[in-house]
């Protein structure tokens, strides 16, 4: 009997070694067809001047389909023109709304997209975000090439942060991820390539240099969020971070043997079933004083999930986006080398598959975490805490950070708590809870604090071990929180469950009802803001 066994498991050993190296050819394969460039879109600034108004011209519109006061003396000469085609539509200026209008015989423009606002007075930032959603996702819908923004403010919003919040949702509205796609014609795909905004502001300029590395690390994060999970392997993500070392992040990778040397077993315990071997990223940024300490993000790089033994029943399709937390940590590390922010910050990314085989861990089965404690692994599908539990412990043992914040799609139930208009927040410390609310709202990435205490903690006791990996049917937010919690000590730490948001096709802003494909980069807009600031 163990004679057979034997022969059994080494046959699967090396039918495993056979099948993963297939998998890695078909990856280097689609590595070297995939050639994407980061940020084609081009943001430029020109004075407010009528030479400057060429190619389709985009104007701010208000309540009752009123023109913004600047855009108004622009396009003064075809006001009539506009006058008749708004008369002639159901254009009334509302927040969304957009209605093009042809500028027949005008010297330099093509047309003029109005681009609706609502209410003037009750105008704020997130306003011109949604009203740069609305206008790219207009732009793209007509396929033209190139716009010119008229920019102003508002008496509660200045010129220069309307047309940066503008600008920037024009480019996360714009994005495609066609890399798959080999039949597209010349008309399917996406032509938008350059927005001209007109502001008097000079230091606008400033600004869009700035915006054009948040746009690449927003852009990084959801291409590999939207890549198919035979694709963007835990190898695949250690490759895309090398890479990185290019613009000056230091890049440090760990396998099976280092992990296996350090004790992260618990981590490791998820990559069990899978040919792919578990991957340990850690990026650093030092664009700060030297000798601060770090601030850290930890993400969550579950690759696929297939729920392991406790296999998912429905959506395992979705299941490549479970990794869209490291993908947001990456994204971030990658903005803040663009932007040469003057932070020093650490990103961790733990990066697995979670699959079944005859080796992947079983419920009940108990592993020893980074930290010391052991763990009962009831629920192979609540791995994502197993992989972030020991990355918080490492990082904070490792790099005793100022402060450590990790973000995941961590738990269905935030999304019936939440549902897809905010990400969960849990904290142990206030300061460190109120500058991520501060910075979430700021950028249109909204969180929502959610309580943890000891209650929670109390509901994740094991009778064989230190801590059961879940805590019952209810409160599965809190109580997965609570597990992390148990794995950082007295470092100020917070927790962000993206799970309700990451994959849901929206922007987060105020209104949270404009639609985007696919990916959308949740969290590295809130975690550049939160660290910068």
């Amino acid at each position: 009997m163990c004679f057979a066994l034997t022969i059994c498991l080494s046959i699967r050993q090396k039918l495993c070694k056979k099948v993963y190296l297939i998998r890695l050819k078909l990856q280097n394969n689609n590595q070297k067809i995939i050639k994407r460039t980061l940020s084609v879109f081009q943001i430029t600034h020109n004075p407010i001047e009528a030479s400057n108004l060429t190619n389709t011209v985009v104007a701010l519109t208000f309540s009752k389909a009123k023109l913004a006061s600047v855009a108004a003396k622009q396009v003064k000469d075809i006001s009539k023109d506009v006058e008749k085609a708004v008369k002639n539509s159901r254009f009334t200026g509302g927040l969304k709304q957009t209605h093009h209008v042809d500028a027949l015989g005008h010297k330099t423009m093509d047309g003029l997209l109005l681009v609706g606002m609502g209410d003037e007075k009750e105008a704020t930032e997130d306003t011109f975000r949604t009203a740069g959603i609305a206008a790219g996702k207009a732009l793209a819908a007509k396929g033209v090439a190139e716009a010119t923004f008229i920019a102003e403010g508002t008496k509660s919003v200045d010129e220069k942060t309307a047309a940066v919040a503008f600008a920037e949702c024009v480019a996360l509205a714009i994005y495609r991820f066609d890399d798959y796609r080999t039949n597209l014609t010349a008309n399917d795909k996406g032509k938008f390539k350059k927005l001209t905004v007109l502001a008097d502001d000079k230091s606008v300029t400033k600004e869009f240099t700035q915006l054009k590395g948040l746009m690449e690390g927003s852009e990084l994060a959801r291409d590999l969020v939207n890549h198919p999970a035979n694709v963007c392997t835990p190898s695949y993500m250690a490759e895309t971070a090398k890479k990185l070392k290019k613009i000056g992040l230091d890049v440090k990778i760990m396998g099976k043997k280092e992990l296996k040397k350090l004790g992260m077993d618990m981590m490791l315990s998820v990559a069990e079933g899978a040919a792919e071997e578990a991957k340990l990223i850690v990026l650093k940024w030092n664009g700060g004083k030297k000798g601060d300490k770090y601030k850290a993000l930890v993400g969550k790089g579950v690759t696929f999930d297939s729920g392991g033994y406790n296999i998912k029943v429905a959506m395992m399709e979705y299941m490549k986006s479970d990794m869209a937390g490291s993908a947001a940590v990456m994204g971030t590390m990658c903005a803040l080398a663009k932007r040469k922010s003057k932070v020093n910050v650490i990103g961790v990314i733990g990066a697995v598959e979670n699959m079944i085989s005859a080796t992947a861990t079983r419920p009940s089965d108990i592993v020893k975490s980074y930290k010391g404690l052991t763990v009962e692994v009831n629920n192979t599908d609540a791995k994502g805490r197993l992989v972030l539990g020991d990355a918080l412990a490492w990082v904070i043992d490792k790099e005793k950070p100022s402060e450590v914040v990790d973000i995941a799609t961590l738990t269905g139930a935030i999304s019936i708590a939440l549902g897809n208009r905010y990400a969960g927040l849990f904290s142990n410390n206030d300061t460190l809870a109120s500058k991520l609310l501060a910075a979430g709202e700021s950028v249109g990435e909204p969180v929502w604090r959610m309580p943890t205490d000891k209650a929670y903690h109390a509901m994740l006791k094991s009778e064989y071990a230190d801590l059961s990996n879940i805590g019952g049917r209810t409160a599965g937010s809190c109580t997965a929180a609570a597990f992390l919690e148990e794995f950082v000590g007295e470092t100020p730490w917070a927790h962000v469950d993206i799970a309700g948001v990451a994959m849901a096709g929206k922007v987060f802003g105020a209104s949270n009802s404009n639609g985007l494909d696919g990916a959308n980069g949740f969290g590295v807009r809130l975690f550049v803001r939160y660290l910068e600031n």
